[in-house]
C-alpha cells in the first residue's frame, strides 16, 4: 500500500489545525464573556438584594432579566419550575450560586436578615453566557479558513520547490492567525472593561473575600490564554508547511520528528513552568497589579521608575554586591581543604564527608542553629569569646556585623560543594606533571602555580561564576536570621522583592525589581564567562 503524498498530509494536518485554533480560541473568548455575564448580573443582584432586605414588595427594575426575587422557599419553587429540577443549594450555603445549563443561567445572590445572620431570601437574575458567540465565531472562523488556505498553498509551492512563494505563503498563514487572535483579545479587554466601568470598581474593585460576589476575568490571563493559543496553531502550521519542503527527503523528515517527540515533554515543562511564568511577570511588571483587588491598571514603566528612585533598593543592591564578596574567599578555603583532603590517608573519606554534610542540610535548619550561635547572651560564639577574656558581639543586632554574620554561615555552607567540585578537578590532573616537574626541581611553590592553578582554572570559573549568580539570590538565611534588619543592613535584592510581592502586595513593582535582578545577573555572567573563558583560553 503506497504512502499518501506528503503535500497532502501537510495540507490535512495545516487544515486541522486551523480548525482546532478556531474552536479554542471561541471556546476561550466565550469562557471571558460568560464570565463577565456572571459578574454583572451579580453585581446587580447583590443591588437588588439590598432594596429587598427593606421589604419592598414591587420589584426593581434590572438590566439582566429578574427571574424570581423573595424567600428561599419562594425561589427555590420558581426555579425548580423554570429549570425542571431541584435546586436545593439555595439558601443552604452563604455565596453566589449559577444555576441552570446552555444558554441562559441563573445567578442566585442570598442576602441576611437584619441581623445579618441567617438567610432571609435570594434573588436570581439570568445571565446569557452565548452573548455574541457569532460574532466571535465570525471571527475566529474567518481567521482560520484564511490561514488554512495560505497553509495548504504554502505547502503546494514548497512541493513543487518554490520557496519564496511557500516561505511568503506561511507568513501569511501565521499573519491570519495573529490577526485573528489580536482582534479576540481586544474584544475580550473592552468586554472586560466596560464591565468593570459599569461594576463600579474603578476604586477597589470586587472584593475577592466576598462570597457573595463573582470577580470578573483577568485581562492578562485571557490576553495570555488566546496569545498562546495563536502561538501554537502558528508552530502547528509552520511545522505542517515544513513537512512538504521538496529540499528536504522523507528521512530527514522522520529523524528530525523523531528527535522533537523526545523533546516535546521538557520543552513543554520548560514552556509551562519557566517560559510563561517568566513572560507573565514582564508583563506584571508593567502594572499595578494587587492580587486582593481586581483592577490591575496598567502603568507603564511607572514600576522600573520607581524603582530607580527607591533608596531602599539601592540599599538592598549594596548589600547583595557586599554579600556576594564571600565567594572568592569561600573559593580559597575550598581550594586549600580539597588540597588538604587530597592526600591518601586513614578516614579520608569521613573527612570529606564531614565538609560536604553542611551543603545538603536545610537552609532554614542551618540559619535557625547559626541564629542560636550569634546569640549575643547566650550564644556559642560570644560564649568563647567571654572565656578569653573578651567583649560579646551583637553579630546580629548590630548593622555592622549582621551582613558578615550571613556572609560567614553562606561560606561555611557553600564551602564543603566547592571543595568537591575542587577535589574532582585535582584529581583529573595528571600525576606525571608533578612528577616531571619535581625532577626538573620544581618547589612545592612551583608545582601548585604553574601546575595545579593553571588547570584548575575552568572549574574556578564555574565555581566562581555560580557562585555569584547564587549569591544574588540569597534569601533563606535573610529571611531567617535577620529579616532584612537591623535598619536594612541585611536587605539583599531578593528579600526585597518577596517583602514588595508577599508583604506589601505590590505584585508589579517586586515583578519589576525581579526583571532587573534577571537583567544584572546575565550582564555578570556574560562579562565574567568572556573575561576568566578567555584567561583559560590563554592559559591552554
Amino acid at each position: 500500500m503506497s504512502l499518501p503524498p506528503i503535500r497532502l498530509v501537510a495540507s490535512i494536518v495545516a487544515a486541522g489545525v486551523c480548525a482546532l485554533y478556531a474552536v479554542v480560541t471561541v471556546t476561550l473568548g466565550q469562557h471571558v464573556t460568560a464570565r463577565v455575564a456572571y459578574a454583572r448580573a451579580a453585581h446587580e443582584a447583590l443591588s437588588v438584594a439590598r432594596i429587598a432586605r427593606t421589604g419592598t414588595v414591587r420589584p426593581p427594575l434590572t438590566v439582566a432579566p429578574l427571574l424570581s426575587m423573595g424567600s428561599v422557599v419562594r425561589v427555590r419553587t420558581e426555579l425548580e419550575r423554570t429549570y425542571g429540577r431541584a435546586v436545593g443549594r439555595i439558601g443552604v450555603v452563604d455565596r453566589t450560586l449559577i444555576l441552570g445549563s446552555g444558554r441562559h443561567r441563573a445567578v442566585v445572590v442570598p442576602y441576611k436578615d437584619a441581623d445579618e445572620w441567617d438567610i432571609a431570601g435570594a434573588v436570581a437574575l439570568g445571565a446569557d453566557v452565548l452573548r455574541g458567540v457569532w460574532t466571535l465565531s465570525l471571527i475566529a472562523g474567518l481567521a482560520a479558513m484564511l490561514a488554512c488556505a495560505q497553509g495548504v498553498l504554502a505547502a503546494r509551492r514548497l512541493a513543487a520547490g518554490d520557496a519564496a512563494g511557500g516561505h511568503l505563503s506561511a507568513a501569511g498563514a501565521c499573519v491570519a492567525l495573529l490577526l485573528g487572535s489580536s482582534v479576540v483579545i481586544v474584544r475580550a479587554r473592552l468586554e472586560i472593561l466596560v464591565a468593570s466601568t459599569a461594576i463600579g470598581a474603578a476604586s477597589d474593585g470586587i472584593r475577592r473575600l466576598d462570597p457573595t460576589a463573582v470577580p470578573l476575568p483577568s485581562q492578562a490571563l485571557a490576553t495570555i490564554g488566546i496569545f498562546l493559543v495563536a502561538l501554537a496553531a502558528v508552530a502547528a502550521v509552520l511545522a505542517s508547511v515544513w513537512m512538504s519542503s521538496a529540499r528536504r527527503g522523507w528521512t530527514h523528515r522522520r529523524e528530525t520528528w523523531t528527535a522533537w517527540t523526545f523533546l516535546a515533554p521538557s520543552a513543554l515543562h520548560m514552556t509551562v513552568f519557566t517560559v510563561i511564568p517568566l513572560l507573565f511577570t514582564l508583563w506584571v511588571s508593567f502594572h499595578d497589579w494587587d492580587l486582593l483587588r481586581d483592577r490591575k491598571p496598567f502603568v507603564g514603566l511607572a514600576n522600573y521608575r520607581e524603582m530607580i528612585a527607591d533608596p531602599v533598593f539601592w540599599t538592598a543592591l549594596k548589600n547583595t554586591a557586599i554579600y556576594a564578596l564571600y565567594v572568592p574567599v569561600t573559593m580559597l578555603l575550598a581550594l586549600g581543604a580539597a588540597l588538604l583532603l587530597n592526600r591518601p590517608m586513614r578516614g579520608i573519606r569521613v573527612l570529606r564527608a564531614m565538609v560536604f554534610i553542611p551543603t545538603v542540610v536545610s537552609f532554614a535548619a542551618i540559619a535557625i542553629v547559626w541564629q542560636w550561635m550569634f546569640n549575643a547572651d547566650y550564644g556559642l560564639l560570644n560564649y568563647i569569646l567571654r572565656s578569653v577574656g573578651l567583649n560579646g558581639v551583637d553579630w546580629l543586632g548590630n548593622p555592622s556585623t549582621a551582613l558578615l554574620a550571613v556572609m560567614i554561615v553562606s561560606a561555611w555552607i557553600q564551602i564543603g560543594y566547592q571543595m568537591i567540585v575542587y577535589l574532582a578537578g585535582l584529581q583529573g590532573i595528571p600525576t606525571t606533571l608533578y612528577e616531571a616537574a619535581t625532577l626538573d626541581g620544581a618547589s612545592r611553590w612551583q608545582r601548585f602555580t604553574r601546575i595545579t592553578v593553571p588547570l584548575l582554572r575552568p572549574t574556578s570559573v564555574y565555581l566562581f561564576v555560580t557562585g555569584v549568580i547564587w549569591s544574588f539570590q540569597v534569601f533563606t538565611l535573610v529571611y531567617v536570621m535577620t529579616e532584612g534588619g537591623p535598619v536594612h543592613s541585611t536587605d539583599v535584592l531578593v528579600y526585597r522583592i518577596y517583602q514588595n510581592a508577599w508583604e506589601f502586595r505590590r505584585m508589579g513593582y517586586a515583578s519589576a525589581m525581579s526583571w532587573f535582578l534577571f537583567a544584572l545577573l546575565l550582564a555578570l555572567t556574560i562579562t565574567q564567562w568572556r573575561i576568566l573563558n578567555r584567561r583559560v583560553e590563554h592559559a591552554a
